[in-house]
């Protein structure tokens, strides 16, 4: 007996020196009750000295879930088709941060232009509506897609298509706005959450690996099929292909043949990466914070590397507006009647992750394009990031 209380005691002060040792003893993030440094007192209630909130641990923000931050290779993996060179493999460190689960769908869009109108009046409701023409082709009978994708209910859980870069961020805005109201109707004293937003590029590539570095696609593997034989994303096979060979009837009657969906597929469809999230790889392209240049990975930091401005320069002889303008990454309606800021040599904005109209070479988590800030497309859709504040797990 006396032995094994001498043992327990032992275990004990050596899981206290190991508590002690590596930090685990204490609280890191609360400041305790008291000044460490002048040993005044610190009020827990506002109006009485110097307030100070109880730190807590915030769970995500409705709708996200947690990436945690770290060093990955970003990058084309794939041999560059389009020879542009606008993806060269380069390690960066991106913080920890949150991502929406899921592509915004039909239904959250609906939402918010529905409170818009009721806030701020028809007039801006309509500016922020999706643009359905996207859908129109002139040797196409997509007339129901422009009818229909949006407005009916049996596309609810469809990504939002035909928003430009501007209308995604003016979701980001309201998004962040209501969520932090319902926080304080419920406590004044409540922690608000940072702001949603587009991901930058490189938050946007690194969540969709999913700890994946190497490889093509946010899975394991080179193979765009499951072990069941079963398409794990929604992407266009060939020319003229979308979907595959129907399963249905005659020698077709197994798993595989099919991706199953022709145009965007509902946005839990298809299996989540090891992040959680749904869709980085197909069903519609993203939008990301970022303006486009070909040589980003030239210029862009290292630690969270991200692009507000084509121009990386404050010499005026090397102007990136006089440079840009008059190439493809100035926007041809800069300057016109767009009601959206004039961008002009910034107006170039990038997206990622491929499309259902789009073949397996740009579902690469590392593939990287770009599209006008004031122009949508029925091929892309957004969904939001928000910072992780404090502890980075």
């Amino acid at each position: 007996m006396r032995s094994h209380g001498i043992g327990f005691v032992a275990a004990c002060i050596l899981a206290g020196f190991l508590t002690v040792a590596c930090g685990g003893g204490e609280n890191l993030e609360d400041p305790g009750g008291r000044s460490r440094l002048t040993g005044l007192k610190f009020s827990r209630k506002p109006g009485e000295g110097f307030y100070v909130k109880p730190y807590r641990e915030m769970p995500p923000a409705p709708g996200m879930v947690f990436i945690e931050g770290g060093t990955f290779h970003m990058g084309n993996m794939e041999k560059d088709l389009d020879h542009e060179h606008n993806a060269l493999i380069r390690q960066v460190t991106v913080a920890s941060f949150y991502m929406d689960e899921t592509e915004v769908p039909n239904v959250e869009y609906k939402q918010f232009l529905f409170y818009v109108q009721q806030d701020s009046g028809e007039q801006k409701a309509q500016l922020l509506y999706p643009d359905t023409n996207v859908w129109m082709r002139e040797m196409a009978y997509n007339d129901p897609y422009v009818r229909y994708y949006f407005q009916h209910e049996n596309f609810n859980m469809y990504p939002v298509v035909g928003v430009n870069w501007h209308q995604a961020r003016e979701f980001a805005a309201w998004r962040t706005a209501i969520v932090n109201k319902q926080l304080l109707e419920k406590d004044p004293d409540a922690v608000l959450y940072p702001d949603y937003r587009l991901p930058t590029e490189a938050e946007w590539e690194y969540a969709a690996r999913g700890g994946y570095e190497q490889e093509l696609y946010p899975w394991e593997g080179r193979s765009m099929r499951d072990l069941k034989g079963r398409f794990r994303a929604n992407f266009k096979r060939g020319r003229g292909d979308y979907a595959g060979r129907s399963n249905k009837g005659g020698s077709l009657l197994y798993e595989g043949l099919n991706d199953r969906y022709m145009i965007p597929a509902p946005v839990k469809a298809f299996l989540p990466n090891d992040f959680g999230l749904y869709n980085m790889a197909g069903n519609v392209a993203e939008w990301t914070e970022d303006t486009y240049r070909i040589l980003t990975y030239e210029d862009a930091e290292d630690f969270n590397p991200h692009r507000r401005r084509g121009l990386v320069t404050s010499d005026p002889l090397q102007s990136d507006v006089d440079y840009v303008q008059g190439t493809i990454l100035y926007s041809p309606r800069a300057g016109g009647n767009s009601p959206w800021p004039d961008l002009q040599a910034d107006a170039a904005k990038v997206y990622r992750g491929g499309s259902w109209a789009d073949i397996a070479y740009y579902v690469t988590c590392g593939a990287r394009r770009f599209f006008y800030a004031d122009s949508s497309s029925a091929t892309i859709g957004f969904r939001c990031a928000m910072v992780r504040v404090g502890r980075p797990f």
